[in-house]
C-alpha cells in the first residue's frame, strides 16, 4: 500500500492532492479492488444464468470507489487515479477477468471524471454524482460487448443490458457514493477533506443568513 501511495503521490497530475487525499484514494482502491475480484466471480455466474442483462445489475459497484473518492476529495483526477489503482489491485488479487480489469477501471475512471468535469468540479449533489456514475458505463460497455461476446445475444438484449447498466451506474455508483459520503461526513472522520469544509461552509452561510 505504501508503494502505491508513493507512486500516485509522485505523479505531476496529482500535485493538487494532499497526502491525506492520496491515502484515502489508496484505501478506497484497495477495498474496492479486492471486493470487485469476488464480485467478478459472481458476475460470471450471473452471466451464465441470465446473460449480459443479469450481470449488468451489479456493474455500478465497479466504479463506486472513483465516484466516492471524487465526492469526498472534490479535486480533478481523484476518480481516475482511484479507479486505475483499483484495477491494479484487482489483477494482484486474482480477478478472473485478468488484465482486461485494468482496461475496465481506466475507462470507468475517464467516464466518472468526465461527469464531474461537466460541472467544472463545482457541483456535488444528486445530479452530478448520478451523471458521473452514468458516464462510467458507455465506453466500457462497448469494449465488454466484444471482449465477452455480448454482441452475439443480439441488439435487443444489448440495448436492455445497456439500459440496466446505466441505471446501475446512477444508483449503485453515483447515488450510493453520495449517500455514503454524506453519512461519513456526519461522523467527523472526514475533517480535512473538501467535502467537510464545503458542507461546513454551507451550514455557516445558512446560519448567518437565518440570523440576519
Amino acid at each position: 500500500m505504501t508503494k502505491a501511495v508513493e507512486a500516485v503521490k509522485n505523479s505531476r497530475k496529482m500535485k493538487g492532492l494532499t497526502t491525506v487525499d492520496i491515502v484515502l484514494m489508496a484505501i478506497l482502491a484497495i477495498v474496492n479492488g479486492v471486493a470487485l475480484t469476488y464480485l467478478a466471480m459472481l458476475n460470471q455466474l450471473l452471466t451464465a444464468l441470465g446473460g449480459p442483462i443479469l450481470t449488468s445489475i451489479t456493474l455500478g459497484l465497479y466504479s463506486i470507489s472513483g465516484v466516492l473518492a471524487a465526492y469526498i476529495i472534490r479535486k480533478p483526477g481523484a476518480a481516475f487515479f482511484t479507479l486505475t489503482l483499483a484495477g491494479v489491485v484487482q489483477i494482484i488479487s486474482g480477478n478472473p477477468n485478468g488484465l482486461i480489469s485494468i482496461t475496465a477501471a481506466v475507462t470507468d475512471g475517464l467516464g466518472v471524471e468526465l461527469g464531474f468535469m461537466m460541472f467544472r468540479y463545482k457541483r456535488w449533489d444528486w445530479l452530478s454524482t448520478g451523471v458521473a456514475g452514468l458516464l462510467a458505463v458507455p465506453l466500457w460497455f462497448i469494449i465488454a460487448a466484444f471482449w465477452f461476446g455480448y454482441y452475439k445475444w443480439g441488439i435487443t438484449i444489448l440495448l436492455i443490458a445497456f439500459a440496466v447498466r446505466c441505471v446501475s451506474g446512477v444508483i449503485l455508483s453515483g447515488w450510493l457514493s453520495k449517500l455514503i459520503g454524506d453519512l461519513l461526513v456526519r461522523t467527523d472522520i472526514l475533517k480535512g477533506f473538501n467535502i467537510h469544509k464545503q458542507q461546513k461552509k454551507e451550514v455557516d452561510v445558512g446560519e448567518n443568513h437565518h440570523s440576519a
